[in-house]
């Protein structure tokens, strides 16, 4: 997956002229008029909650209004993505959502809406690599080790836990690549999933780097590999699947990105793809992500509904070539 745009440029122009649609939009010039909801389709205390709690947090004072973060959890995301994009659109209502959001409709056979139709990005938020981890005490460091262990033992007891459809997708790939004999297991969410690998429920856990971090610092979980195309300074340790010679991983990132109701003036999407971008360029916020190995982005509206059908693309064929099947 490439990300040209993070070399940015400010998009000075743009802001300019949402500026203008603002002050000449009637009901939108006092935008935003009534509290702000950032709808998280998966469990509290996971990656994208987390980021969108500290995101909240900081817009509260620039929009002059209540931001307030609902989990909604279900379906891989589905069900709290579907109120969104069933919500009046008028610019209060979002939905902050992983990358699975453009797997959903290639691995889900009755979706309740159209994900291209039904819901207009806002930007990409921020970007961190997955990271595989396992208990501590598995006698198992990296991808080649951890798929030894499994071809040695024929019991069959192995297993991959995902959160969504991304963390779903990366473990099959994995499993496919190896040719191993796990079963997966579908989470509501990145947290309950990493306490179930922690006491050896699931063997294997997929998910971001940030929600996996308490964990692995606590000496509970072993993180043996991590996606992406080089080591993350918060686990220097731990190599890449790059490096460990299997292919396509270097392009895998999880996402965290904003979209509305479909029918959402722009005026009112510029206006908050402007506020989030002030967020995350601010020294604090760069901090707060750089722990937790995740980079801002806060690319223009503009750019980033070009980027969504360029990622679709690649992710659809990355779900090809593991065999997922729509359920």
């Amino acid at each position: 997956m490439k990300f040209p745009f993070l070399q940015r440029r400010r998009a000075g122009l743009a802001v300019l002229a949402a500026a203008c649609s603002l002050a000449a939009g009637g009901a939108l010039a006092a935008f935003p008029d009534k509290p702000v909801r950032i709808v998280v389709p998966y469990s509290a205390g996971g990656g994208t909650d987390t980021i969108a709690r500290h995101l909240a947090e900081r817009l509260r004072p620039r929009l002059g209004q209540t931001v307030v973060v609902e989990n909604k959890v279900g379906a891989n995301g589905i069900i709290g993505t579907d109120f969104v994009a069933k919500s009046p659109p008028d610019g209060h209502t979002y939905v902050l959502v992983v990358n699975s959001h453009l797997i959903n409709p290639l691995v889900t056979k009755n979706m309740p809406y159209d994900t291209f139709k039904d819901l207009v990005g806002v930007t990409m938020v921020a970007m961190s690599p997955m990271v595989f981890v396992t208990r501590a005490d598995l006698p198992a460091a990296s991808p080649r080790e951890f798929a030894e262990l499994v071809r040695k033992d024929t019991a069959g007891k192995y297993s991959y836990g995902s959160s969504e459809s991304m963390t779903r997708l990366i473990g099959a790939m994995y499993v496919k690549s190896q040719q191993l004999d796990m079963v997966h297991i579908p989470y509501k969410g990145g947290a309950p999933l990493m306490t179930d690998v922690a006491s050896g429920v699931t063997t294997v856990g997929i998910t971001s780097v940030l929600t996996a971090k308490q964990l692995i610092n606590g000496g509970r979980l072993r993180a043996f590999a991590l996606t992406g195309n080089k080591r993350s300074t918060v686990l220097p340790g731990v190599m890449t699947m790059t490096e460990a010679g299997l292919k396509d991983f270097e392009e895998v990132y999880a996402t965290y990105s904003l979209y509305a109701p479909a029918a959402t003036p722009r005026a009112a999407l510029e206006r908050m793809q402007k506020e989030v971008a002030a967020v995350i360029e601010s020294p604090e916020m760069r901090e707060i992500l750089g722990q937790q190995a995740a980079i801002g982005v806060a690319n223009s509206v503009t750019d980033f509904n070009a980027q969504v059908k360029r990622d679709h693309e690649f992710l659809a064929r990355l779900a090809r070539e593991a065999n997922l099947q729509p359920e």
